[in-house]
């Protein structure tokens, strides 16, 4: 059987466009794929399949986007670096960059255009599960969701995890993914009673775990990561910080050494690094105390730094 073509880019009034736009578009997406302007078509299309939602990231030139009238999911639409506009039925839709807004794609000729070149993101949701938690959903139905508020900016940092790890997870963790990405649209939209306090428990939990260890991973070799620092920029106290670890099983400081260690040790097997001295590799892992780093490394690793370059070189 032969896989549906993603991409296109190319000239958007040839066969090559219009066999791309009727058997990925139109049957696959349920979506017509209207270009705006002249010139090339240019559209880079990434989705990632999850047990309860469907997200979909795109790039290129502007586009309208225009529902067949075939899915009765509702969907999350964003784009981080350009205005979308169009009408949902008879609600206009008029969403500044790095806005929200929520789609019905039931409604034959519902459409939303990109009017910059840049990203377009979607997540379909099972449109009876989120009713169930958030009864006026349709009521928002193509109104504008400010990208600035936290729980806004908590659901787009958690869509780019989800989208960028989903191929990479075992089934028990892509389930959780996915459980954690609803819970968050459905805080993000507006949850009432019990459902909002199940969506805290689970999916505000998750996103905050997941996004403090991605801010720690990239701080890894700087001397300013410190717990009160994350605090700060997650507006959150040390302390919770401290307890999310802990619910994980590990604490906030064993976190970040082992994965220190397990950098350098990256370092150390890399062949590109081995004109790099020790104490390099240690700086460039976060660690600042050399002694302090072979002990540590000695203890996890069972060797020393110079003995795992050495043995790397003789695999090698």
């Amino acid at each position: 059987m032969t896989q549906p073509q993603l991409s296109f880019s190319g000239d958007p009034t040839g066969p090559a466009y219009e066999g791309w736009r009727e058997q990925f578009c139109r049957k696959v997406m349920g979506t017509d794929f209207v270009p705006i302007g002249d010139g090339p078509v240019h559209r880079t299309i990434t989705p990632a399949i999850l047990p309860r939602l469907r997200l979909s990231a795109s790039y290129g030139t502007p586009m309208s986007f225009v529902s067949m009238g075939t899915n009765d999911e509702l969907v999350v639409v964003m784009s981080p670096n350009s205005a979308l506009s169009g009408t949902m039925g008879r609600r206009p839709v008029n969403v500044a960059a790095g806005d929200l807004t929520i789609g019905d794609p039931s409604i034959r000729g519902a459409r939303v255009s990109q009017m910059a070149y840049g990203n377009f993101q979607t997540a379909l949701l099972p449109r009876k599960a989120l009713l169930r938690a958030c009864p006026n959903a349709e009521d928002l139905i193509a109104q504008p969701i400010p990208g600035t508020r936290p729980i806004t900016s908590m659901f787009l940092r958690y869509y780019d995890l989800a989208h960028t790890h989903s191929d990479k997870l075992a089934p028990a963790e892509l389930d959780a993914v996915s459980q954690h990405l609803f819970d968050l649209a459905v805080l993000m939209i507006g949850a009432r009673g019990d459902a909002a306090e199940e969506a805290r428990l689970r999916g505000l939990a998750a996103a905050r775990f997941e996004t403090l260890k991605s801010d720690i991973l990239a701080q890894l070799d700087s001397p300013g990561l410190s717990l009160t620092g994350l605090s700060a920029a997650h507006r959150i106290s040390p302390r919770t910080i401290q307890l999310l670890f802990e619910q994980a099983g590990i604490t906030y400081s064993g976190f970040v050494l082992e994965q220190r260690l397990l950098r350098a040790e990256r370092l150390l097997r890399n062949p590109a690094m081995r004109t790099r001295k020790i104490i390099e590799i240690a700086q460039l892992a976060g660690f600042h105390d050399v002694s302090y780093f072979h002990r540590a490394f000695r203890r996890r690793f069972g060797q020393t730094p110079d003995d795992v370059r050495k043995l790397s070189g003789e695999a090698g």
